[in-house]
């Protein structure tokens, strides 16, 4: 639910489309001997003797590209000497409410979709977003980092076979014609904001033919709206594959947020240690980094942990 491709509540997180990778938990212990202290980003000083007595269960979202931001924080965090394993949650509407009661200690988030879930209102200003998820979920004792920019919203995709049959390029063109086509995408998509719940329906009112619930901007989505099996598919801008014969629909009304990549963290394991090995990781995701990795483990297969290996030691932070 990636803006200016502004797509995805992508807390859109649909149970069809795991990635089915295995995610390998990487755990870091205390060797027993103090570690020679070193500088993070932002200036504070980590040592693993310090941040081997914090454990930090790393919950993960279920799609790949979700999947892919909390497996970068944790295997950073576990570098940093911090006790690391991972669980397997679901959309925002579980993995959040699991961080709030401390079933979780920290995952990978869209701060747009975020605040949308929490009853805020999302714009398309990144600082404003983030101000106003701060304040929201310091109610919750939670802490959410700083925007990285690498950004992920939900696209309404058209093939452009249909794209010119009904002279569509961007949103609002889909409303005269909506009662004729067929639309796909992640399963909790009619009850969403950002997709076709009610943010949507006031902004742009659509009303199609028939709602396919599919996966979260995965492969079933896409070899749907490919094959013709639907007309319109939700996927995600900067971590679904997009065929080049689809046309992404400009959101001319500014129904997707700045849904940039964060960190959001319970307080009890909170530490300056801690904040600066998301901060540094931060630092390096740009979405064209994010759209490359996430690339590779919807086209390629590969495991979201071994992309996130590689994207760290190749950036120093592991």
């Amino acid at each position: 639910m990636r803006r200016n491709p502004r797509q995805r509540y992508r807390g859109l997180a649909l149970g069809a489309m795991f990635v089915a990778l295995g995610l390998v938990a990487a755990a870091c212990g205390s060797t027993g001997t103090k570690a020679t202290p070193t500088t993070a980003a932002g200036g504070a000083s980590t040592t693993a003797g310090n941040n081997a007595d914090t454990k930090i269960v790393v919950g993960q979202k279920d799609f790949g590209g979700a999947q892919l931001l909390s497996q970068l924080y944790g295997q950073a965090l576990a570098a940093k000497g911090f006790k690391v394993s991972y669980t397997n949650n679901g959309p925002t509407e579980q993995t959040y409410p699991a961080l709030k009661s401390g079933t979780i200690d920290l995952y990978g988030e869209y701060q747009g979709t975020l605040l949308t879930y929490l009853k805020g209102t999302p714009s398309g200003d990144p600082a404003a977003v983030n101000s106003a998820l701060q304040t929201k979920v310091a109610a919750d004792n939670v802490k959410a980092s700083s925007p990285s920019t690498a950004l992920d919203v939900n696209g309404f995709y058209v093939t452009k076979a249909t794209a010119a049959r009904y002279n569509l390029t961007t949103m609002a063109d889909l409303k005269a014609v909506a009662s004729k086509l067929v639309f796909g995408g992640p399963p909790e998509c009619e009850q969403r904001p950002l997709c076709l719940g009610t943010t949507e329906q006031q902004l742009y009112g659509f009303h199609f033919k028939q709602v396919k619930k599919l996966d979260p901007g995965g492969p079933i989505t896409h070899d749907a709206l490919k094959k013709g099996d639907i007309d319109v598919g939700l996927l995600f801008t900067g971590s679904s594959v997009i065929d080049s014969d689809f046309v992404l629909l400009t959101d001319d009304q500014g129904l997707q947020p700045a849904d940039d990549a964060i960190a959001v963290w319970n307080t009890k394991v909170d530490s300056p240690n801690l904040e600066a090995v998301i901060t540094a990781v931060n630092a390096k995701l740009t979405t064209a980094a994010y759209n490359e990795m996430a690339l590779r483990i919807f086209n390629d297969k590969q495991d979201p942990s071994a992309v996130a290996k590689a994207f760290l030691a190749a950036n120093g932070l592991a």
